[in-house]
């Protein structure tokens, strides 16, 4: 049984004569939060190939890697107030006093473009993970939550480990340890109406998050947060799932992308592709981060603009 400081207290004195009860407390019930990748809302996952319309017809895409942290959840009832929230601590979710987050894994590396030698950059882990857990006191009708590492807790995490020491999960998905994490990976394969294939890049991250070695050393939230925002209203979690459309974050690319020499690493041409790393400058960027909801200008989140991030 979960105790709050607030209804413990008056049973200290009155046990002695068999007083406290637990009719004072609020019951504390199972949460669970669960997440599926979709794409014209059907599920998809390692070894689905979605259809994307682009500037020279339908292009084919191979899902590869897919996996993002959450933080910042709450819970609400239906008159808005905020519900107590307690998150479990497991290999997939942390928690310190500078915040808590979870690491979302929808897919492992052994089947379709998920295998390892599917990408020249192939990131993914075999484990898989799709849901955050823990017990809520009350009837939850909303929720909201950030895709991304909390800045505190990047800055704790970043000024106080190495990157592999990290407590799990935090010991993925760092981009560098001076640029702090990759809030969301999406990598995946790039087949053009042609026939060509390619491979596509979407990563999104904070940035000008300082100028030390660590990341935040200097400052306590990077220049650009780049945090999706998420408000899902008239939400069950115990019977309804978090959805991501796959297909809405690809929208309105060009889906061309330079080619780089292997050795050199200078442009030597264009192909099928997509690359985004969280900078304004490359051209796919933009249209992403409008998918996402994020002002690329400032990196500031709108969870109603939100396109990729629903429920059904």
């Amino acid at each position: 049984m979960k105790f709050r400081l607030a209804s413990f207290l008056p049973c200290v004195a009155a046990i002695a004569l068999g007083a406290c009860a637990d009719a004072d407390e609020t019951p504390s019930e199972p949460f669970a939060l669960r997440f599926q990748a979709v794409a014209g809302g059907a599920p998809v996952g390692c070894g689905s190939v979605l259809q994307v319309p682009g500037p020279e017809g339908t292009y084919a895409i191979g899902i590869a890697d897919l996996r993002f942290f959450v933080g910042n959840v709450r819970a609400y009832d239906a008159d808005g107030a905020e519900l107590a929230l307690e998150l479990d601590e497991n290999a997939f979710q942390y928690a310190s006093a500078a915040g808590q987050v979870s690491l979302i894994d929808l897919t492992a590396n052994d089947l379709g473009d998920c295998a390892g030698s599917a990408l020249a950059f192939a990131e993914g882990t075999a484990r898989t993970h799709d849901v955050i857990t823990g017990v809520v006191d009350g009837e939850v009708a909303r929720v909201s939550f950030d895709v991304g590492v909390p800045q505190a807790l990047m800055k704790e995490v970043i000024g106080t480990h190495t990157a592999e020491g990290a407590p799990s999960p935090l010991n993925e998905l760092y981009w560098s340890w001076a640029s702090g994490y990759r809030h969301y990976v999406f990598n995946f394969s790039v087949t053009a109406p042609s026939g060509q294939r390619g491979e596509g890049y979407l990563h999104i991250g904070s940035a000008d998050c300082g100028e030390g070695a660590l990341a935040l050393d200097s400052k306590d939230t990077c220049g650009f947060v780049n945090t999706p925002a998420v408000i899902l209203d008239a939400f069950n979690p115990s019977t309804q799932l978090v959805t991501l459309d796959l297909a809405s974050s690809l929208q309105g690319l060009s889906f061309v992308t330079p080619i780089y020499d292997p050795v050199t690493y200078e442009v030597i041409g264009e192909g099928p592709g997509v690359s985004c790393h969280s900078s304004p400058m490359q051209p796919d960027c933009p249209p992403i981060f409008s998918s996402f909801g994020i002002d690329i200008a400032s990196g500031i989140a709108s969870a109603p603009a939100n396109r990729v991030f629903s429920r059904q």
